[in-house]
């Protein structure tokens, strides 16, 4: 029976240890994506400071973020309260932010989000109104007309949730994301120390996926590994040595014990640079899944010099944002969201690096002004946030829409057309990043339909002028 139980099934260890593969660093959406496409040059990027990182906060659902953002100001509220009906929420439900957008309206953010509000205040964090996936620019005419492009599945999650990771809206198929081809131009930045710059903490996505850049990913405190490779039976861990190192004629067995190899690798180089860091003296909310993610993604920063990195991005995710029914949890969740942000801020402090990391969420899209019987229905255009030291912080950027019903942006039951694009808006952190303007449209082919960086410079000025 052990000498069965050790005697090692070739077929059955690739097979079983595939999936360990694809958890830890994306291994199959890598090979299914084998470009040999090598990355440009240090030369051919803007370097743009020492250490950057961008952070992902992945909203999954669609955010209703007119809850969240929303006018506080006399003509704007009775707007707002006569969209939103019975979803409405208080104007005591929000605190004022000291700032007037041009049009004269006064804003004020969810009052659940403290952190976030003192982070608005101080300078650290800014909103982006209505922000949207968009195949070019369009307007109200034209999509009545039916003569506008618009983005495959508008309404759809999966649809959507691919458009915003990948910056494509008009495909479907989409072998990279922003992230990853941004990831392809500056990894020369960073030294080969066999961890992906691209590090998720909730599983593979397809904003980091690139061309020639493969995710790292993992699970909140854990440090990724191979199935059975730590097994103490060094017959077995010679067993799998073994299969790993023989070649294979298959040309796809060979690629996933290449990639197999690669993973157990990338695991023991984290475990060393993570081994090599004092523990964070910042606390973090062990109840909070947000928080759990962030400190991951706060350990991995103070590794940095240990991994060898100057450019990293990070992907989390926090779920259930589709509130069709009720819209009861909704400031519970977003202050949670703002809870792990502050806590996150506090650890960029500590760690020195709060000019040189950026945090941004991104979601599926907005939600209908108009009530779903308790909830909100999918929509289009939502209002998103930035926070780091390096933002143009306090202020809210975009176009912040009227919300009476019927303007000249709503498609029907307060269904936004966005005035930003998502490729605008991803293209100034991409800039910040160190992407160069020359090469720009190899992260966002989309964005030259409605911004010359190259004559113009930043779309929004998240960074400043």
């Amino acid at each position: 029976m052990r000498e069965k139980q050790e005697n090692l099934n070739r077929r059955t260890f690739l097979g079983e240890s595939s999936c360990a593969a694809v958890g830890s660093i994306g291994a199959l959406s890598t090979m299914l994506n084998l470009k040999l496409m090598s990355s440009l040059s240090a030369e051919e990027v803007n370097p743009g400071g020492d250490y950057k990182a961008l952070v992902c906060v992945y909203l999954a659902g669609g955010n209703d973020s007119f809850n969240m953002l929303a006018p506080v100001d006399e003509v704007g509220f009775d707007e707002y309260s006569v969209a939103r009906g019975s979803i409405g929420l208080a104007v005591d439900q929000f605190t004022p932010l000291n700032y007037a957008i041009p049009d004269g309206r006064s804003l004020g953010i969810q009052s659940e989000m403290a952190e976030l509000a003192a982070l608005f205040q101080s300078g650290k964090a800014a909103f982006v109104a209505n922000v949207g996936t968009l195949v070019e620019p369009t307007d109200l005419s034209a999509i009545l007309n039916q003569t506008a492009k618009l983005p495959l599945g508008l309404y759809s999650h999966s649809d959507q949730e691919i458009h915003w990771q990948s910056s494509l809206p008009d495909t479907r198929t989409s072998s990279s994301g922003w992230g990853g081809r941004m990831a392809d131009l500056l990894r020369d930045l960073n030294e080969d120390g066999g961890v992906s710059m691209n590090v998720s903490l909730a599983g593979t996505n397809l904003f980091q996926v690139g061309d020639s850049t493969s995710v790292f990913a993992k699970n909140p405190g854990d440090i990724p590994g191979i199935t059975n490779w730590n097994d103490p039976n060094p017959v077995k861990r010679n067993a799998i040595q073994s299969i790993l190192e023989a070649e294979y004629e298959n040309v796809f067995k060979r690629a996933l014990a290449t990639r197999t190899r690669d993973a157990i690798e990338a695991g023991e180089a984290y475990r060393t640079a993570l081994q090599g860091i004092p523990a964070l003296a910042s606390t973090f909310d062990s109840q909070n899944p947000l928080s759990l993610q962030l400190k991951d993604v706060a350990e991995t920063i103070a590794a940095r010099e240990n991994l060898g990195k100057k450019r990293q991005t990070f992907f989390v995710r926090v779920g259930g944002w589709d509130h069709h029914g009720s819209l009861n949890s909704h400031p519970a969740m977003l202050g949670a969201l703002s809870q792990a942000i502050g806590e996150f801020q506090v650890a960029m402090s500590e760690l020195c690096v709060e000019d040189q990391v950026t945090l941004f969420t991104a979601s599926d899209f907005g939600r209908t002004l108009s009530p779903n019987g308790g909830g909100s229905d999918h929509a289009w255009g939502g209002n998103q946030f930035i926070v780091g030291g390096a933002v143009e912080g306090g202020k809210v950027h975009g176009i912040y829409p009227e919300l009476a019903l019927g303007n000249n942006l709503d498609v029907g039951r307060g269904r936004m057309i966005p005035t930003t694009s998502v490729d605008e808006y991803f293209a100034d952190l991409a800039l910040w990043m160190g992407v160069s303007p020359q090469n720009i449209s190899s992260v966002l082919p989309n964005l030259s339909r409605f911004h010359s960086v190259v004559d113009s410079g930043a779309p929004i000025g998240l960074f400043g002028a």
